[in-house]
């Protein structure tokens, strides 16, 4: 899907002006400028998370003395505003975070945050944790159970997120689930449980409404609400012998079928009119390539733009490099190429695996992330455009190498309305002893204890404006895990100053 770049005045007096049904506005056709701009747009998130890690630090990053203004946080930490220059026809922030000029410019630049040092102060082998939900670990739990709501599922069903139902709360795409919600998310009660993928045709399907204000949409569920009704009332006979379990499974389902009956009557967004169906849509695009993530990405901008969802959540599971399966895929060539632990020990390879690291994390910043920023950045809304007022954010489950939490990347773009950007931070202590692992020193460079990575969390969540009531609970720290886990990366940390810190947000990016 092409999203033509339209000026926001052009967009109120012709094409945006129809598809508002708004009057004619006289003060807009004096002068040379506008005098009137449309309110910012709603609040929204995408959030994607690489497998494996393994990401070397010195690639990822931009180089540390760009960070030289030293400020104190559990450590000596230090920020800088963030920077590009040109390489050729690229423009570069790091390594990975390099693209074209023409499409990674300089105002996108100003749009982005980097952040390094934020760490997961426990091992924890695999764990789809980025959202914030750490019962799935591979090096402790023989049954991964999820363990508490991720923070999409907590922002979705949040009423200070979504005023009124959407057609869905989530788009949550991967072959596995990242996201978890409760079992009746509607009541916030029942255990956890993993939040299914989308397909990608039959979301948009979904996502997608016309935007005559003509067409009525019938209410389906009426008549399966009121036989709940008299089933549920006994009036029935046999209804009046349901038992209590069965009683409170029915009802968690017919909230979910009202809470769905809702969504039918989501209002339509200003740009629906716009939204044309991707071509080579499917619903199994599991085969992560550039053209696959890009139609994912015109499906998400489907739902932003007809306003019918705010959230989107990204798994991404392949390699984004050709060569990598030849290598034994993601996992081998992270582990092989951090020179500790894996079977490789040939320089000429190691090399060669670290550089596949490095170009497939740019391939995915640069034909997937940058995609969908751009998208949105051509899209006007408010005193800017929809970039503005939505967060795309990246992540990868580990950080310096795989399995291993410390200096977790975080790459943000967007979100100008709500948080702070142009910054980088590197939350290190620049001063301590870089971490051994049995001994072994890690060839992936300078990796020394950082912050607390829960602290990203509270830092989107208050700048969503999500009340902190609805995720600190149990006398837990943001969303940290609730087990124990001793080992040799608990040990670099100074544990109570670490946790207590988590319900900080981040210096710089918020307030």
């Amino acid at each position: 899907m092409t999203v033509r770049k339209i000026g926001r005045r052009f967009f109120l007096l012709g094409a945006g002006g129809f598809a508002l049904s708004i009057p004619a506005l006289p003060s807009l056709l004096r002068g040379s400028h506008a005098k009137a701009q449309p309110p910012a747009g709603p609040k929204r998130m995408v959030a994607i998370m690489s497998e494996h890690g393994g990401v070397w630090q010195e690639h990822m990053f931009p180089d540390a003395s760009l960070a030289d203004e030293s400020f104190e946080h559990l450590h000596t930490c230090h920020h800088g505003a963030l920077t590009s220059r040109m390489d050729g026809s690229d423009r570069v922030v790091s390594d990975v975070l390099r693209a074209p000029g023409d499409r990674l410019t300089e105002t996108l630049v100003q749009k982005m945050n980097v952040i390094r040092g934020l760490d997961v102060p426990f091992y924890y082998g695999h764990a789809r944790h980025v959202l914030g939900n750490y019962g799935d670990m591979s090096n402790n739990h023989n049954e991964p159970t999820p363990e508490q709501a991720t923070s999409d599922v907590v922002m979705a069903y949040s009423s200070s997120f979504y005023e009124s139902v959407p057609r869905r709360r989530i788009m949550n795409f991967g072959h596995d689930a990242m996201s978890v919600e409760w079992v009746d998310p509607v009541n916030r009660t029942g255990g956890f449980q993993p939040v299914p993928g989308d397909g990608a045709s039959s979301l948009f399907d979904l996502l997608y409404v016309d935007p005559d204000p003509s067409v009525s949409r019938p209410p389906p569920l009426d008549r399966v609400m009121e036989s709940y009704r008299r089933l549920e009332g006994g009036a029935h006979g046999a209804g009046a012998r349901l038992g209590s379990a069965d009683r409170e499974a029915l009802r968690q389902y017919m909230d979910r079928l009202s809470d769905l009956q809702s969504s039918l009557n989501t209002p339509v967004g200003a740009h629906c009119g716009a939204v044309t169906r991707p071509e080579g849509i499917a619903n199994n695009l599991w085969n992560w390539n550039p053209g696959n993530y890009q139609i994912l990405n015109d499906v998400i901008l489907a739902g932003f733009m007809c306003d019918t969802s705010r959230i989107a959540v990204i798994r991404t599971t392949a390699p984004w490099h050709d060569g990598m399966d030849a290598d034994g895929g993601y996992h081998e060539v992270a582990h092989n190429a951090a020179g500790g632990g894996g079977s490789v020990t040939d320089g000429a390879t190691l090399t060669r695996l670290e550089q596949k690291l490095t170009e497939g994390n740019r391939n995915l910043f640069a034909q997937g992330m940058l995609d969908l920023a751009t998208k949105l950045q051509d899209l006007p809304e408010g005193e800017g455009s929809m970039l503005d007022s939505t967060l795309v954010w990246w992540a990868h489950e580990a950080g310096a190498s795989t399995h291993n939490g410390d200096s977790i990347p975080i790459v943000s773009i967007g979100g100008g309305n709500v948080l702070n950007t142009g910054h980088y931070l590197d939350m290190r202590d620049r001063t301590a002893t870089p971490f051994r692992e049995d001994d072994r020193l890690y060839k992936n460079a300078e990796r020394r204890r950082g912050a607390c990575f829960f602290q990203w969390h509270t830092t989107y969540l208050d700048a969503m404006g999500i009340p902190r009531s609805e995720w600190q609970v149990d006398g837990r720290t943001a969303f940290s895990s609730s087990v124990p886990q001793p080992g040799w990366m608990s040990m670099q940390y100074d544990q109570d100053a670490l946790y207590a810190s988590c319900d900080d947000p981040l210096p710089y990016i918020l307030g």
